[in-house]
């Protein structure tokens, strides 16, 4: 029987902080920062202490022990509890087994492309890839970031994850735009005549010279 996911994306990236050791709300935000958890989940210091909270009441977490420095303001910290850890295996070993049916928005515009011209879309996908290569780039820079302060890669193999799956989607957009542009993947034009004709006459003007 499949289980069900109870927690939110954040309470599971709150738990499984708070497995590790008892902390501070704050501290939680900066060790995930660290690990570019935030590429997976919206973290901020007031998403993860509303997680916590929330946590709390459902008596998955519990206040540890208050600290106090000085004049300094208290500093609240917090630990997992039995329930909390029962809760999070469960929760990780379902989204892990499942497979999940993702509905990215780029699938429902692949879907209804048929309804630009061909130019237009072999013209959108080539500024969809540059934006692809540029996440790449910005993923193998987070690679060599974690890397150089030596964070165990078992905490952040989702990035790992995340640039084979961008490198994937580069390598089919293009054979699409390759595809296109030779012709092999047949395309009609929807358009009406009156609309051919004004697509035709604004790129006249685009390209026609300054006087």
């Amino acid at each position: 029987m499949v289980a069900e996911v109870t927690l939110k994306p954040i309470e599971i990236a709150a738990l499984g902080l708070l497995l590790e050791r008892p902390m501070h709300p704050y501290e939680m935000y900066q060790i995930a920062t660290q690990r570019r958890e935030d590429t997976v989940v919206k973290v901020s210091p007031g998403s993860l202490y509303r997680a916590v909270y929330a946590l709390e009441q459902k008596e998955y977490a519990r206040v540890a022990q208050v600290e106090r420095e000085g004049a300094r303001p208290e500093r609240t910290l917090f630990e997992i509890t039995d329930a909390g850890r029962e809760r999070l295996y469960a929760d990780v070993a379902e989204l892990l087994r499942t497979p999940q049916i993702e509905r990215p928005s780029v699938l429902q515009a692949l879907s209804e492309a048929h309804v630009l011209p061909v130019e237009q879309v072999i013209e959108l996908l080539s500024e969809r890839l540059v934006e692809m290569r540029a996440r790449v780039v910005r993923i193998r820079a987070e690679v060599a970031a974690v890397t150089a302060l030596n964070v165990p890669e078992m905490y952040w193999i989702n990035v790992p994850y995340m640039l084979t799956m961008a490198e994937a989607e580069i390598t089919w957009v293009v054979a699409q735009i390759e595809r296109l542009r030779a012709g092999e993947l047949s395309w009609q034009d929807s358009r009406t005549p009156e609309e051919k004709a004004q697509t035709a006459e604004r790129k006249a003007r685009k390209h026609a010279p300054n006087p």
